[in-house]
């Protein structure tokens, strides 16, 4: 309790010291945009005192703002949609620029020249925004709502647009779970928000909280480079999706689609004969509805969104156990394919109510189940060891937006987010021990770990944010804190499992002719239920600054303190009765636009910054359940140790006397330090024509204290392999273990670094004459010596080549794509000719076209032997680096 009170004096320390600090930066580019210019006259001149305003065409809600000495005028913290721009100053005629339209962290920028006259008169414009967006500093791009609407998704994932940015590589996801994405040289690391609060699950990286679908997306937002300091808590991509909110106008749409097995391949892989009959079916049924409108006109908006998705998941677990070898050890005939099923279904209501011009609130809520029945991928598995596994998370989030005079503005935004995933017996599922034959099947009673029954997982998180806004001058400061408290709580389940090498070991042992014929068995004992509580505080302070009418800067600091969860006191190891903070995570940033030419349609973006990563609670998470605590151990033995049990028992009562083996255990490093890296961006962007622009970028990104997981406990080795690497002794005593009373002590360690470096080109077509377009190209690459597979936990939860060595494991990331292009294209049918009704079946029928060309994936050679003896099954062969 001293370490917490410690913590949240610190970080209190820390919020009063941004608030006495000169006020930072003004665009909020989570879920809002601003409108900002210079007011001349005829001649050029600047002129001051002009009232400008700005509308918004869908809502009616107004903002009204002065110029300053300088001529210049900004609206910040606008919702998106449609606007309008209006200028008067008595002496000259009014300005009416119509046309605008505003997304998620855009800065539209609308210089005004007002001629001399009437009020009354009136200088009107029907104009789109500038094609090159000279305001913005950050290399993301905007997935527009015409996108989503239109572009191909077979997944129904939004999250898998994220591919589609410049610098993003990746694999996508082809249902509702998670894709696979590297940035920045990065693996997984990625923030994910909903209208800017978190959608991150805090205990994995690259994890997002809630799905999303479709009808719950107006459009999304993704950088990857060059975010203000606002934004923080990952060294790769912020991803945020901008939830839909009504107008003055009703507006509603329901859709249904499907799939069925015809229209798909068989699987792969595949065995046995490819017959209509054995072919896995792939039947999809989606139901949508949306519904958006007043309540109130210009005042109290809603909207609402639902989707019911199901799916036949067979296709993705196909069954490779031959009929011969079913037959063999007595399993009951195997189908081709596990019948895995999901329906998943989405909820959203928002209102959004506009308290005159100085208030506007919203309220949104979310909700995401999934039922799947039989949730086990195929393989060697079979339909025994299935479970039905139930998700459910949700989302309640409140935010107000308050403006103070001309020039001050706040932005409260709070959340309640949970996730809990539970997992049952199924109607296949098996009974017994869990029972893994090797190369053969895998069958019994379906407990093994968190894919077993039994096992429950919640996570609950408070977030509240806090961002502050002064306008004064040429600057537009702010300044902000963002808190998020999060409860964890997970039921494991209790499982107990035999390994055998061969079928004939297994049927010996079946029969009772040789009960203690298997390789290895293992039970869970203990405590299954776990719970840990942790904190995320974050402050910064920036400033966007109009240094002259053709450059923009953005300077600031970001601050980043995690609390992690108190230690445990009864711990055998030290490391893990007490868990360092890391308190030194300042993050400076800078970034700035620069028009050189005064057509205003070439701009050089400039970034440079330190971004820190989130907290991987995961490491944590291992820590406490794997701390060889006699409260929760796992006992493995092999036939011959001394109370082994003999088939199919277990150990529910340990013999007398019987000696617990030698544990391995997972800790953290006192030293651990949340990794960071160095990221710089430069590129210029020229628009061509009215419509098209095209850019060139080059990214550099170094990488620090990269989390890797080294078996810190091995000494003295007694040999090596022919490529150098130390073998090590399977004896555990004082001469060959660094602490003799356990085996293995793998610890997480912030010993890994990467280097990135990437050239993009991109070239894009807005909207008009009926079609849109955006491709681009990347040329990359990215090297780190953190091992990583494909599990979700830490950077470097694949295990080390050489635990003297981390050299040994430097190479390329597993996600890394030397050329990758991507691309989207939407458009628009228009026919004018013939009878009216071939008129209206031709005309406005929307065709999406979804892009991704890319080269292969690095391959990861592993074998399946530990060749030098320590502790790591699935060494790399001999010279393989």
């Amino acid at each position: 309790m001293i370490r917490k009170v410690r913590l949240v004096t610190g970080c209190a320390a820390l919020l009063i010291a941004a608030l006495m600090a000169t006020p930072a930066a003004a665009q909020s580019q989570a879920a809002n945009g601003n409108i900002e210019g210079v007011v001349r006259d005829s001649s050029g001149a600047v002129l001051p005192g002009v009232t400008v305003t700005v509308t918004n065409t869908g809502t009616g809600a107004q903002r009204t703002v002065v110029t300053n000495e300088n001529g210049a005028y900004r609206a910040v913290l606008l919702p998106l949609g449609a606007y309008t721009v209006a200028a008067e100053l008595p002496g000259f005629k009014r300005y009416e620029q119509t046309g605008l339209a505003l997304s998620a962290g855009q800065t539209v920028t609308i210089d005004v020249a007002m001629p001399i006259g009437g009020v009354e008169e009136v200088v009107s414009v029907t104009a789109e925004n500038p094609v090159v967006d000279t305001a913005k500093i950050d290399t993301g791009r905007n997935i527009s709502e015409r996108e989503i609407k239109n572009l191909p998704l077979v997944s129904r994932n939004p999250y898998n647009y994220a591919l589609v940015q410049p610098g993003v590589s990746g694999f996508e996801n082809p249902e509702f779970g998670v894709p696979r994405f590297a940035a920045n040289g990065t693996l997984l690391r990625v923030n994910y928000q909903i209208d800017g609060n978190t959608n991150t699950q805090k205990d994995r990286a690259g994890l997002r909280l809630l799905p999303v679908s479709e009808v719950m997306v107006q459009e999304v937002k993704v950088i990857t480079s060059g975010y203000a300091p606002e934004f923080g808590q990952t060294m790769g991509l912020v991803y945020n999706a901008i939830t839909p909110s009504g107008t003055n106008t009703f507006r509603g749409s329901g859709s249904y689609r499907f799939r069925r097995k015809d229209f798909s391949a068989f699987p792969y892989p595949f065995t046995g004969p490819r017959t209509a009959d054995r072919k896995p079916d792939t039947k999809i049924d989606t139901w949508t509805a949306e519904a958006g409108g007043p309540v109130l006109r210009d005042r109290l908006h809603f909207f609402g969104g639902f989707e019911s998705t199901y799916r036949d998941l067979s296709g993705q677990s196909t069954i490779i156990i031959t009929p011969e070898n079913a037959a063999l050890i007595g399993l009951s005939p195997q189908p081709s394919a596990i019948p895995r099923e999901q329906t998943a279904r989405f909820y959203i209501g928002k209102f959004d109510y506009q308290l005159g011009q100085a208030h506007r609130a919203t309220a949104r809520y979310i909700r995401f189940e999934n039922d799947s029945p039989n949730n086990i991928g195929g393989g060697l598995n079979s339909t025994e060891v299935s479970t039905d596994f139930l998700d459910a998370m949700n989302s309640a989030a409140f935010q107000v937006v308050s403006t103070f005079g001309s020039n001050r503005l706040n932005e409260l935004r709070v959340q309640y987010a949970n996730r809990h995933q539970s997992r049952s017996l199924s109607s296949l599922s098996g009974t017994g021990p869990r029972i893994n034959i090797a190369g053969v099947a895998n069958f019994g009673h379906p407990n093994a770990n968190t894919s077993g029954a039994g096992f429950d997982f919640q996570q609950n998180i408070w977030q509240v944010i806090d961002n502050f806004t002064v306008l004064r001058g040429n600057h537009s400061y702010k300044f902000g804190f963002d808190m998020q408290f999060i409860e964890d709580k997970r039921t494991a389940s209790l499982f107990t499992v035999y390994n055998f090498p061969t079928p004939a070991a297994y049927l010996a042992a079946r029969n009772g002719t040789n009960p203690f014929s298997y390789s290895t068995f293992q039970q869970l004992f203990g405590d299954p239920d776990f719970r840990m509580d942790t904190a995320m505080y974050s402050a910064f302070v920036q400033d966007d600054w109009r240094v002259t009418p053709d450059l923009k800067m953005l300077y600031g600091l970001r601050y980043d303190l995690y609390r992690y969860p108190e230690g445990d006191a009864n711990a055998p190891f030290e490391w893990n009765r007490d868990f360092r903070a890391d308190r030194n995570n300042f993050g400076p940033r800078l970034g700035i636009a620069w028009t050189p030419f005064e057509d205003k349609r070439t701009v050089v973006r400039a970034s440079t910054g330190v971004m820190y990563d989130q907290p991987l609670l995961a490491a944590y998470e291992l820590a406490f359940q794997n701390s060889g605590s006699p409260s929760r151990f796992t006992v493995a033995v092999n036939p011959s140790s001394a109370g082994a049990p003999a088939f199919p028992g277990n150990l529910a009562n340990l013999p007398p006397g019987f000696a617990l083996p030698t544990q391995s255990i997972s800790t953290v490093d006192p030293d651990f330090k949340v990794a960071r890296t160095f990221q710089n961006n430069v590129q210029l962007e020229r628009g061509l024509g009215r419509h098209f622009a095209a850019s060139i970028g080059f990214v550099h990104v170094q990488g620090y204290d990269l989390p890797v997981i080294t078996n810190i406990n091995l000494i003295n080795p007694t040999g090596t392999l022919a490529d150098g690497r130390p073998i090590f002794s399977t004896a555990v005593n004082a001469n060959t273990r660094r602490f003799p009373q356990f085996n293995q002590v793998n610890a997480v360690q912030s010993i890994g670094d990467s280097t990135y470096r990437a050239m993009t080109l991109q070239l894009n077509k807005r909207w008009s004459h009926n079609y849109q377009f955006d491709l681009s190209y990347t040329l990359g690459k990215g090297e780190d010596n953190a091992p990583l597979t494909s599990a979700l936990s830490v950077q470097g939860d694949d295990a080390r080549s050489d635990p003297t060595n981390l050299e040994r494991d430097r190479g390329p990331n597993l996600i890394d794509m030397r050329h990758n292009f991507a691309g989207t294209i939407v458009a628009r049918s228009s026919w004018t000719r013939g009878p009216e009704v071939l008129q209206a079946l031709l005309t406005d029928n929307q065709v999406g076209i979804l892009m991704q060309f890319n080269s292969g994936l690095p391959v990861n050679v592993r074998g399946n032997r530990d060749l030098n003896l320590d502790g790591v099954a699935n060494d790399r062969p001999a010279g393989v680096g």
